[in-house]
């Protein structure tokens, strides 16, 4: 039932830039300046040019986010925006020349739900992120989330916020959270959020970071804004070698 009502949520979200949800979906994090390798992608919808979801810098003119993100754009429709922790005041914006989705990407499974898009010109303002190269997720590692997904309830509807936010969450290791019944792959794993606490919509291709800094998730897989329940995550060292290599 939550999985349906997620998926309206999406749908009135798209359409309408607002949403009816239940109360249970507060996210729980806090608003952050800590923007400087994070951006925000827009796409083109029925109301003109809405925002989509997060990513990264991983170099000068790529940026990473979730395959669901841009699947169906055209490189024309999308455009990055990044440079301010408010996505409405971001000073920098720039359409990608290119939109690569993974080959393996699995709309059903959410396996491999990365992409990276690609700008005509390399950018001077942001920094670009450190990705993990091997995978080392243990259950119980402190990972923080990033997004402009939504974070509570403003009466009865519920807008994307302008500021972006964090909220830091105990990781599952792949093993541990098909042990809660989750069905990952092998390139996905878990945080284990509070109640409360958590990713939801709107946050999907935001950066999952450890303790030392480095990006070692997307935010790409089902959220539970803040039902306490495991979330999952795209690992961003299994696909290293691919993200490096567009």
């Amino acid at each position: 039932m939550m999985k349906d009502t997620l998926s309206f949520a999406r749908l009135a979200l798209l359409l309408f830039g607002f949403v009816v949800i239940p109360t249970q979906a507060i996210v729980g994090g806090i608003a952050t300046t800590n923007s400087i390798s994070i951006g925000a992608v827009y796409t083109q919808g029925l109301f003109g040019s809405q925002y989509a979801c997060a990513g990264t810098f991983v170099s000068s003119n790529k940026f990473l986010t979730a395959a669901d993100c841009v699947l169906g754009h055209s490189p024309r429709d999308i455009s990055i925006k990044w440079g301010a922790s408010n996505r409405l005041n971001e000073p920098s914006s720039s359409p990608p020349t290119l939109v690569t989705i993974h080959p393996d990407y699995n709309e059903l499974t959410g396996d491999a739900n990365v992409a990276v898009l690609t700008l005509k010109t390399s950018t001077t303002g942001p920094s670009h992120a450190t990705l993990a190269k091997e995978s080392s997720i243990q259950t119980g590692d402190a990972l923080t989330l990033y997004g402009w997904g939504l974070t509570g309830l403003e009466g009865l509807s519920t807008r994307f916020p302008a500021e972006l936010h964090m909220v830091e969450v105990p990781a599952l290791s792949t093993s541990e959270c098909r042990s809660e019944g989750i069905d990952i792959g092998a390139g996905q794993f878990c945080d284990q959020s509070d109640s409360g606490k958590g990713f939801c919509i709107g946050d999907h291709g935001g950066p999952v970071v450890d303790s030392s800094g480095t990006v070692v998730g997307i935010i790409s897989g089902r959220e539970n804004c803040g039902l306490g329940t495991p979330e999952v995550i795209t690992n961003v060292a299994y696909y290293y070698h691919w993200i490096i290599s567009q």
